[in-house]
């Protein structure tokens, strides 16, 4: 048996879902200790129990087997990863590039101008990585 096992065979996967528990309950430590607010730690917490018990126990709808990130069961599922990165990656940017102007517009340069130079940066970096690569 390898370490790694298809999700068509039964079995389901617990790493994701044990990884967001934990980062839920850092969120929600962090957010009650380091910044006094419990409310909005339980709410990151909540948010976080729910995306691992969608993980733990819809893997066997085809959606959430797409989200697992295991590899691709055949060519349409590797077409609708790349469509939802896609968009997504348009959403981030959309949002990314208003932060930026709102921040450029009040004089105060802030998280949303490093998002975009970083995210710039990488798409650029990254084209020139894969031109030269595919």
């Amino acid at each position: 048996m390898t370490a790694h096992r298809d999700a068509r065979d039964g079995s389901k996967p617990l790493v994701v879902p044990l990884f967001a528990v934990a980062l839920g309950i850092a969120m929600c430590l962090l957010s009650w200790l380091a910044a006094g607010a419990p409310g909005v730690g339980l709410a990151m917490l909540a948010i976080m129990l729910g995306y691992a018990a969608v993980m733990r126990f819809g893997q066997r709808f085809e959606s959430v087997q797409l989200l697992s990130h295991d590899s691709p069961l055949d060519e349409r599922h590797a077409l609708i990863q790349l469509h939802a990165l896609r968009a997504a990656y348009f959403v981030v940017l959309a949002v990314a590039l208003v932060g930026f102007f709102w921040e450029i517009a009040r004089g105060a340069p802030g998280a949303f101008t490093l998002i975009c130079a970083v995210g710039g940066g990488t798409h650029l970096l990254a084209t020139v990585i894969l031109r030269r690569r595919l």
